[in-house]
């Protein structure tokens, strides 16, 4: 009775649907279209229009790819189509399952994994296979995640199997169940939702009528009322949904009110049922004719009786297959009602056609009655148990070797450890040997440096006497005139070569030999005045080679504490670097600014001269540079200039850096702490 009135009241594929919508769930953009088409036949099949439902989802076949899981829910509502057609409805089914061969789909996609078990499960109840459908039910039921539609919709079918059992009240507590896990289910169209809410409510009832329990019964169909009404509130649901479920629990509540013996009340509901206009597609007006004619019967109204009988069985006539219990139901009252007219012989021929069709019944599902639920699910978890505990064995076992592997190799570990802690202790005597060793050389190399230095400022020094002696002697025989040309110019050559090797011993004495540990006394000092004597005092030597220098600055002073002959020759070599190595007619910009925002001072000095090659930038500050090369006039270079600028800005806590390229020319950057 149960499954016959969801069938009978509730569209097959609303079921389905139910079944089928988390299918929807992990599908990519690219199956956005199909997911629409599938959503379109589902309302078909809610507002009864299963042929059209079935031609769209026929169309859509040659679109679905077989690699797509949305194939499962091609497969799983051709099986429900064909439910009179077992080995079709089969092979479909099988269809869906072989989709999750491959266990990594099945992961994938557990949704869809769990919809194509419950369709299984629900054609081996089909074939009275119960022990087997219970099966495939728990396999689902172990892989949902968490309570919900899917829990709801599980539930409900292992209701069914206890309402067909006649337990009733296990049934009643299943569909609460299934009834609070499936009433909110995002993923539901608002008419899908009120059909299981509804749906729900009433077979509750119904079960609890059954379990002899009207007063659970009753509240629950007066809930199924409620519903009902609240859904002809909203406007989105049309009169087709209300109106059947209307008339399904008028109709019940007739029977629950016979039943109870208010014979008032219950012609009352049924009377409304039969009233309520609805176009009459599988019987759905049999049960509330029949009621009212037993109401007739028994309260000698045999007039009124035979026209619900005439009704009943017009209609039974017409919708005979779906509507076996109306047909024994049918024989049953008629029976009665010849008994009543003293036509015992033929009430006799209807009751043995009643005791047949009860009998065939009641083989058929026989079956189902020697089927423990309760053991058959106890024994299913204890084989799962089993499974679980041979599984934790497993993984027992391979710890055990991971754990014993893991201990060998610690205790390797330990003993190198201990032979590398024993090397380490006799490397470090040894390091720390060493090192005592290392500082005492570094120390005399130190004091030898000193000595070095010391020795070598004392030649420099005496180098400039003889030096000088003999560049004042050129200097006179250059003014002698019984020489000769050849002669001159070796003098000159000689004259020139003296210059430029005291100038080279006075660099040396200022910056290489010099005390680099010396302390530098710094005075408070307008930068920008010192920067521009600096570009004054050497335009004269850039007017040499039609040279012009820019100074760039604003109008206020730059104070900063400095050592003043010290950063004097810092600018001095950076600007005469500019002009030895510009062209000539060249411009050289000079200019200074204050960077308030981080309180730095930053200088620069630009030409556009030769710049410097790449593979000469990273060796331009070193002292002796290989980098050094001659300025554009064959000026010579001593390569010591950039390196003495260098020390003299980091002993100011500054830094100096340039950029350069080739042919281009170079700017020189200087950036001192305010």
């Amino acid at each position: 009775m149960f499954r016959l009135l969801i069938s009978k009241y509730l569209p097959v594929y609303l079921i389905i649907s139910i079944l089928l919508t988390a299918c929807f769930n992990q599908q990519n953009d690219n199956s956005k279209v199909l997911k629409k088409r599938f959503a379109e036949i589902d309302s078909l099949i809610i507002a009864g229009k299963s042929d059209s439902a079935i031609l769209l989802l026929n169309k859509l076949r040659p679109k679905i790819k077989n690699t797509d899981p949305l194939i499962c829910t091609y497969y799983n509502f051709q099986a429900q189509h064909n439910q009179d057609n077992l080995q079709l409805m089969q092979i479909y089914a099988d269809s869906s399952i072989t989709f999750f061969a491959d266990t990594d789909k099945a992961k994938q996609y557990p949704d869809a994994y769990i919809n194509a078990l419950l369709v299984e499960g629900d054609i081996s109840m089909k074939k009275k296979k119960f022990d087997t459908a219970l099966d495939y039910y728990y396999k689902s039921k172990r892989l949902i995640s968490a309570a919900g539609c899917e829990d709801g919709t599980l539930a409900g079918k292992i209701a069914n199997i206890y309402y067909q059992q006649k337990n009733y009240r296990l049934a009643a507590q299943c569909l609460i169940e299934s009834y609070r896990h499936l009433q909110y289910c995002a993923q539901f169209t608002q008419q899908k939702t009120f059909f299981i809410r509804q749906g729900q409510l009433n077979n509750i009832a119904i079960a609890y009528q059954r379990a002899g329990m009207p007063d659970s019964a009753l509240y629950y169909y007066n809930e199924d009322v409620r519903c009902i009404d609240k859904a002809e509130e909203n406007p989105n649901l049309g009169e087709f949904y209300t109106r059947s479920a209307r008339i399904v629990v008028y109709d019940n509540l007739g029977g629950l009110y016979l039943k109870t013996g208010d014979l008032v009340k219950a012609e009352d509901y049924l009377l409304k049922c039969i009233a309520i206009p609805n176009k009459d597609v599988d019987g759905v007006h049999i049960p509330p004719y029949l009621k009212l004619a037993e109401i007739y019967l028994n309260t000698n109204r045999y007039k009124k009786a035979i026209e619900m009988f005439a009704k009943s069985r017009a209609l039974l006539d017409k919708y005979k297959k779906d509507n076996p219990d109306s047909e024994i139901n049918w024989n049953r009252l008629y029976a009665l009602y010849l008994f009543k007219q003293h036509q015992p012989d033929k009430a006799y021929q209807y009751e043995s056609v009643y005791v047949h069709l009860k009998d065939s019944v009641e083989s058929s599902v026989a079956q189902i009655y020697r089927f423990d639920v309760d053991h058959e699910l106890r024994a299913i978890k204890q084989q799962q148990m089993l499974a679980e505990i041979k599984r934790q064995d497993s993984v027992k076992m391979i710890y055990l070797i991971g754990i014993s592997i893991a201990g060998m190799l610690l205790l390797v570990i330990i003993v190198l450890i201990n032979r590398n802690l024993k090397q380490s202790r006799k490397n470090y005597h040894i390091i720390t040997l060493q090192n005592e060793q290392l500082q005492t050389t570094l120390a005399e190399l130190e004091r030898a440096n000193k000595n070095y230095i010391r020795i070598m400022r004392v030649m420099a020094h005496d180098l400039r006497n003889p030096l000088s002696g003999m560049i004042g002697l050129a200097t006179v025989l250059l003014d002698e005139d019984e020489f000769s040309e050849d002669s001159k110019h070796m003098l000159q050559l000689i004259e020139t070569t003296g210059v430029h090797s005291i100038e080279m011993i006075n660099e040396l004495l200022k910056s290489g030999l010099a005390d680099e540990n010396e302390a530098i006394a710094k005075q408070n000092l307008d930068l920008k005045a010192l920067l521009h004597d600096s570009v004054e005092l050497l335009q004269f030597k850039a007017n040499e080679k039609n040279q012009q220098i820019i100074f760039e600055a604003d109008d206020q002073p730059v104070m900063t504490e400095v050592n003043h002959e010290k950063i004097w020759r810092v600018f001095n070599n950076l600007i005469v670097n500019a002009i030895k190595f510009s062209y000539e007619n060249g411009v050289i910009k000079v200019g200074i600014k204050r960077n308030t925002n981080d309180r730095h001072i930053l200088v620069w000095v630009a030409d556009n001269g030769m710049g410097i090659p790449d593979k000469d930038k990273d060796s331009i500050f070193e002292m002796f540079t290989a980098a050094k090369k001659n300025g554009t006039n064959g000026e010579q270079p001593f390569g010591l200039g950039l390196s003495i600028s260098k020390k003299i800005i980091e002993k100011h806590n500054g830094r100096i850096w340039f950029e350069s390229e080739a042919g281009k020319g170079t700017i020189f950057y200087i950036e001192l702490p305010v």
